[in-house]
């Protein structure tokens, strides 16, 4: 009876260490894809990016809501003539060179024939927003898939992209937002041969040189699916860490994020838990108002019906032991 207590007390104090925080709430009835956040101090609002309906936008005075939808950044589509430039995937915000800069994809499913655009606001109010076009496009043939930006500033402007193909790479940008200064497919940061990696997010905590790339790898469940995947193959958030904003990239064991491997390479940073299933889409951002970071993502509920949309998910995330954790 002692051994059956004792043993039952570790099994409750292994789930309790492995328990991942669920989202913060006021935020699960959000309808997004692959959110991007950012704040306004001026206006004292967060902003939040949502794929489709030509990029959506949602106000919110806290990062617990309410969240209001407000309109679209492009609500008169892209002027990147492609297939998809009025539906609008992936966007990435940031506040850089003076003004709020919003990198977004054209793309359709399964498609190479892709670009990543990006449009510039004094405010990220709707209304505000002038779309400059290209920046890096891609083609059937190409070793990457122009989808997925995210832009960071490591001795100069860097924008990274990619998705399933050999990967996510990084170029560099001068002397704008919206000018390659080097060319594609540039560095080679994660992910390769047709891995499903994407949506790769690349941060330096502050008071650390330790860069950390995040990226989803695993099948999305789209709205509309009849299935899921094989349990462990659907999408989570995984990481690696170096000392340079361009890489390379390491997990916990060592193995580099281009390394093509079984079981694949990339630390475990949000997988599915609860009634989150499928998280990912993910970005990474140091929120002024709590001094803390932040990570945004979209998930589908568990006990959902196939099919069903994805919703939106904020967690704190704690750098403290070197790798991060959500809680």
């Amino acid at each position: 009876m002692k051994f059956l207590s004792l043993f039952t007390s570790l099994l409750s104090l292994a789930s309790a260490v492995i328990a991942v925080s669920n989202p913060l709430p006021g935020s699960s009835d959000i309808v997004v894809r692959d959110p991007s956040i950012w704040y306004n101090p001026t206006s004292r609002k967060y902003f939040l990016f949502s794929t489709d309906e030509k990029i959506k936008i949602f106000t919110s005075p806290s990062l617990t809501g309410p969240w209001t939808r407000v309109g679209s950044v492009l609500p008169n589509c892209s002027k990147i003539n492609l297939p998809g430039n009025c539906n609008l995937w992936a966007p990435s915000i940031s506040f850089t060179l003076g003004k709020y800069v919003l990198y977004y994809s054209v793309s359709t499913i399964g498609s190479q024939n892709s670009a990543i655009g990006v449009a510039t606001s004094p405010s990220m109010e709707p209304g505000t927003w002038t779309d400059l076009g290209a920046v890096v496009t891609s083609k059937p043939g190409d070793v990457y898939n122009a989808i997925d930006p995210d832009l960071i500033d490591d001795n100069g402007l860097k924008l990274s992209f990619g998705s399933y193909w050999n990967g996510i790479y990084q170029i560099g940008l001068w002397p704008d937002v919206n000018n390659p200064a080097s060319a594609t497919p540039g560095t080679h940061l994660a992910g390769g041969n047709g891995r499903p990696s994407e949506g790769g997010t690349t941060i330096k905590p502050d008071g650390t040189s330790t860069w950390y790339h995040f990226f989803s790898d695993g099948v999305t469940p789209l709205a509309g699916s009849t299935s899921r995947p094989p349990a462990g193959q659907e999408y989570k958030v995984l990481v690696g860490r170096g000392g340079s904003g361009m890489g390379p990239f390491f997990d916990k064991n060592g193995f580099a994020l281009t390394d093509s491997r079984n079981p694949p390479t990339g630390t475990l940073v949000l997988g599915s838990h609860d009634n989150i299933y499928a998280p990912g889409g993910q970005s990474v951002y140091k929120d002024p108002v709590s001094g803390r970071y932040i990570i945004v993502y979209h998930y589908v509920r568990n006990d959902a019906p196939n099919g069903s949309p994805s919703f939106l998910g904020i967690n704190f995330l704690d750098f403290s032991s070197g790798w991060p954790v959500v809680v």
